[in-house]
């Protein structure tokens, strides 16, 4: 009993010091987040060009710039991109329409202001503007966290968003689904988006099978470079004829052009007799700390590796996966450790591999 509230009260004060942590983020970190919607005042039944093109031939101040175009194909209020001159760059940046005028000899003069750039690359001269097309693959929409798409948008491959889970052994981001969004995993997890900033899921064969389930996510702050979201999983375990009952806190924080780092503190609340078992399940009946990195790779895959250390076990455990993303389909392969001095194959006390899949849409 003294052990469930020593935990407590280490969980409130983590709690209270994420809190603070994340007013202090608030007022230095608050960037612009990039929402890639229809134009605002596109008539009924447009398409955009994906032929058309904007040179940028002037730079008015920090914010505006003026571009030429020989396509009358512009809406004031849509996002558009940023393509370096610079061969094999790609896109730096977004840009809102702010203005669309005739010039004298037939092209277009289009104004546009900033939304967001690329901290490696500036904007200049000669650069290219288009209409965004990120339904899919895009080859010149290379992978860096400067340029994931954070905010609710029309038909986004999912390669382009934050990972909303990092996979079954590893556990899951500190990010939600978008508002209606679905998630389903091949062994039958389904997450969905309640809202933009809550998301529940549950496993649907356990529930069937006689083991209720039930968790929810709820992001609490987020900046450009800062996520915090509380979380919390129950379960019924019928072997034990008990209950589980976690709480979890998820810190995402970017560290670089191409990292984003991921920490994941678990208490465990309620827990069962052999929960100790299946410590390579997160957020199961046990306490764990994990911090972790996602690789953005130049076409969007990730890379994951870190440490983790479960408190009941006292054994440090790691991981080490790779993400292939599609539009909507994930698949991960990836050898994780539930105790790295244990040179054995044991989900329980060793070294095991896993393969997961899910969809997300």
């Amino acid at each position: 009993m003294l052990g469930l509230r020593f935990l407590g009260f280490i969980f409130l004060g983590l709690m209270c010091a994420g809190g603070a942590l994340a007013n202090s983020y608030h007022a230095m970190d608050e960037e612009v987040q990039i929402s890639v919607r229809e134009p605002a005042a596109a008539e009924p039944g447009y398409t955009a060009d994906p032929k058309a093109v904007a040179r940028i031939n002037m730079i008015l101040d920090d914010k505006t710039l003026k571009a030429t175009s020989s396509y009358n194909d512009w809406r004031i209020g849509e996002t558009v991109s940023v393509e370096s001159q610079k061969k094999g760059v790609g896109i730096i940046g977004f840009l809102e329409i702010i203005g669309v005028s005739n010039n004298e000899d037939g092209t277009f003069q289009v104004t546009a202001e900033l939304l967001r750039q690329s901290r490696l690359h500036l904007m200049q001269v000669g650069d290219e503007i288009s209409h965004i097309d990120l339904s899919s693959d895009n080859e010149k929409y290379k992978g860096t966290t400067d340029l994931i798409v954070k905010s609710r948008g029309k038909n986004i491959s999912s390669k382009y968003k934050p990972l909303f889970t990092q996979g079954v052994s590893v556990g899951e981001t500190a990010e939600t689904l978008w508002q209606n969004e679905f998630l389903l995993t091949w062994f039958g997890q389904v997450s969905y988006g309640l809202t933009d900033r809550l998301s529940v899921n549950t496993i649907i064969p356990a529930d069937v099978g006689g083991a209720p389930n039930a968790a929810a996510k709820f992001r609490v702050y987020q900046s450009d470079s800062n996520v915090f979201s509380l979380g919390t999983n129950a379960a019924y375990v019928p072997k034990d004829a008990s209950t589980t009952l976690n709480f979890t806190i998820f810190w995402d924080s970017v560290s670089s052009e191409s990292v984003v780092s991921h920490t994941l503190f678990t208490v465990a609340a309620m827990s069962f007799a052999s929960a100790e078992d299946i410590t390579a399940v997160k957020s199961l009946g046990t306490t764990s700390f994990q911090t972790g990195y996602e690789f953005i790779l130049d076409n969007w895959d990730r890379v994951l590796l870190g440490p983790s250390y479960n408190f009941e076990t006292k054994a440090l455990g790691g991981y080490l996966t790779y993400v292939k993303i599609w539009d909507r389909f994930h698949f991960s392969l990836s050898v994780n450790s539930t105790d790295v001095s244990s040179f054995k194959i044991s989900p329980v006390d060793g070294y095991f591999f896993l393969f997961d899949a899910y969809w997300r849409f």
